[in-house]
């Protein structure tokens, strides 16, 4: 019995290890990469969360986007984007833009990042969809 009261608590600690609750999304939140692929352009895509009303407005890199989520109150890291609302300006590159948008709606839950003030949000199956750094 206490063997398996052990792995249950080795289990659970390292669920929470990497937990993040999205009421701590709140601000402005730079995006500095797409599928492990790193965004290095002059104008840096980023959200910016109001979690009270369940918002986020941000750019792509050219485009202005808004658009709502979704939450799980018995799962503190689970959230769903609304399909975005986004401006439609022709922009030279918009191969980081078209990047962000199509991994917006496979996006399930955010978790904490390498560093204290990053945190990525990844799909059903754990993969890294976007990586945001508090701006």
């Amino acid at each position: 019995m206490f063997l398996i009261c052990l792995c249950v608590g080795m289990f659970s600690s390292c669920k929470t290890e990497n937990a993040f609750k999205v009421e701590d999304l709140n601000g402005k939140w730079t995006i500095i990469s797409v599928r492990d692929e790193p965004i290095e352009i002059e104008k840096m895509p980023f959200f910016e969360f109001d979690v009270t009303e369940k918002k986020v407005h941000g750019n792509t890199s050219c485009n202005i986007l808004n658009s709502t989520f979704e939450t799980d109150a018995n799962d503190t890291g689970s959230i769903r984007f609304a399909l975005p609302i986004s401006t439609m300006m022709a922009c030279i590159n918009l191969d980081t833009e078209v990047k962000i948008l199509q991994v917006i709606d496979k996006i399930t839950h955010v978790t904490k990042g390498e560093s204290p003030n990053r945190i990525k949000f990844v799909d059903k199956d754990g993969n890294t969809m976007l990586v945001l750094e508090k701006a």
